[in-house]
């Protein structure tokens, strides 16, 4: 049994060294080739003695190991622990108060990373597993000095805002609204309006990234199958909003719109496929004939997008002054708040019709929840067909509606060809539709 402990405790050791180690050794490195290319080696670039490096390799090895005895220790006197890390810690301040009094140019960053993998020696003893990821990511961020540094001198103070505007709003304040309806007529679920508002905020909020990074045309073409995963519904909307702000758009944002929703159609079969194969099959048909033609209708904008301007959206023509705007989310939060009472009263007091009816009223605000309903009902006994029906009348429906948003939001040259392309869409897969499931 001893010999089991000794073997355990010297590969934790040997654990805290490597830590140490590789910690050490990007340090070290750091220091000597500061200044130079990525592709230098600082020996050969800088034959004059080098830059002094006051902690290098084997002083974060030792950093670690001495991490591990003081937490091995611990375990027999307590009030060890705390003693040897603030003498450990205070000889570091020491280390860099003599450094910078020296006339070194010192940053913090060496120094944080010391009681870093002085703590990581101590993690390593009572969690191995958990010791070498936060290694891993203390690399990561130390090794980013120069993406961060590149990154950093490019923001604007707008969109820092916005990011944690973004991050508050999904972190905190999503999490505390109510799951179930709170409303008197039990139709609008908290949770899933505050949900809505945010991806109309976030939708435009990555197109506004991806604009800064692939140029217009493309960051708007992946802005749309992204958004499309979560809700073409708020990709619609806010394309919209950008088409009527910035009429030298129109054609981008309408290509992220027909995107969008092509990924829309793909993810209502894939989710009924695995929810109820039969049910997916019988949908093939329809909705690939809507697929085919927002992919065609995409395709043909995407050239025409190519051929303009040498390929390129005109500069800044799809940057967004506020890379997250909240109000008029909000603003499309209280219609979707509306539709969803519509589409509770319609249900209501228009008596059981089935599920056909439910999921024309459903489909005004949602596609999934129809979905979900229906491989339900088809679990329970409903035929594949009349299942596949609902389905294709909720997602019917959701086009419609918008196609109606595009129209309202973008104004009619914009949403006027969307409308098109949906109507086309919606009369071949009904023709689709009727042919099978009537033979």
């Amino acid at each position: 049994m001893g010999h089991v402990n000794v073997t355990q405790a010297l590969v934790e050791a040997a654990y805290a060294i490597g830590i140490g180690l590789v910690v050490g050794f990007e340090r070290e490195h750091s220091g000597v080739s500061e200044g130079l290319a990525p592709e230098a080696v600082p020996e050969e670039a800088q034959p004059a003695p080098r830059k002094e490096v006051l902690l290098g390799a084997r002083t974060f090895a030792l950093l670690g190991l001495a991490g591990w005895l003081i937490a091995v220790l611990g375990e027999r006197q307590p009030l060890l622990l705390p003693v040897a890390v603030v003498a450990v810690v205070a000889m570091l301040v020491v280390q860099y108060v003599l450094a910078a009094r020296a006339g070194h140019d010192l940053g913090l960053t060496t120094e944080i990373a010391a009681v870093v993998v002085l703590l990581l020696g101590m993690v390593v003893h009572d969690d191995r597993a958990l010791a070498v990821p936060l290694t891993m990511g203390t690399l990561l961020l130390l090794v980013a000095k120069p993406w961060t540094r590149h990154v950093v001198v490019r923001l604007r103070r707008i969109e820092i805002t916005a990011t944690v505007q973004l991050l508050v709003l999904v972190a905190i304040v999503l999490p505390l609204l109510p799951v179930e309806p709170a409303d008197p007529w039990g139709a609008i679920p908290p949770q899933k309006v505050g949900l809505f508002v945010i991806l109309i905020a976030a939708v435009e909020y990555v197109g506004y990234v991806l604009h800064r990074i692939l140029g217009a045309t493309r960051g708007v073409a992946v802005a749309g199958l992204v958004g499309g995963l979560t809700s073409s519904t708020a990709v619609t909307v806010a394309m919209a909003r950008q088409a009527r702000r910035a009429p030298a758009t129109r054609d981008a944002a309408e290509l992220a719109v027909l995107l969008a929703n092509a990924v829309m159609c793909v993810r209502v079969v894939v989710v009924t496929w695995v929810l109820a194969r039969d049910v997916a099959m019988a949908l093939v048909a329809p909705l690939g004939l809507l697929l085919a033609a927002l992919l065609a209708s995409a395709g043909w904008r995407a050239l025409a997008l190519r051929r303009a301007d040498g390929g390129h959206v005109e500069e800044g023509a799809l940057a967004l002054r506020n890379p997250f705007a909240v109000v008029p989310a909000v603003i499309w939060g209280s219609i979707l708040c509306g539709v969803l009472l519509i589409a509770h009263f319609a249900t209501e007091y228009l008596g059981s019709q089935g599920l056909v009816l439910a999921a024309a009223a459903t489909g005004l605000a949602d596609v999934d929840a129809i979905t979900l309903a229906a491989s339900r009902a088809f679990a329970d006994g409903m035929s594949s067909t009349a299942a596949a029906t609902a389905i294709a009348v909720g997602v019917a429906s959701n086009t419609v509606v918008k196609a109606g948003l595009a129209i309202v939001g973008g104004g009619w040259r914009f949403g006027g060809r969307i409308a098109a392309v949906f109507a086309a869409g919606l009369v071949a897969g009904a023709a689709a539709a009727v042919a099978e499931w009537l033979v």
